[in-house]
């Protein structure tokens, strides 16, 4: 995940680009639609932004682990001949 600059960062911002942050935002009471600043809203939720940021990378990253693998090979039904 890049990080921007936490005053030019928005949260509507975090949530539109990370999918899990919604979740994340919701735990701390921040809504995602929320134009505010990252630092802000994060000083309002009692937490820093760093820490913030941090667990939505660890939930996306915990969601990408939980995703089923792709297949490289073709069944033999699905070969056109």
């Amino acid at each position: 995940m890049q990080h921007k600059n936490y005053d030019e960062q928005t949260v509507k911002e975090v949530a539109e680009r990370v999918p899990e942050a919604r979740h994340v935002l919701r735990s701390y009471h921040i809504s995602a639609s929320n134009a505010m600043p990252l630092d802000i809203a994060a000083a309002e939720a009692s937490v820093t932004p760093d820490e913030l940021l941090a667990v939505v990378e660890y939930r996306a990253r915990r969601r990408a682990r939980q995703a089923p693998a792709i297949r490289e090979y073709a069944m033999e039904e699905e070969l056109v001949a």
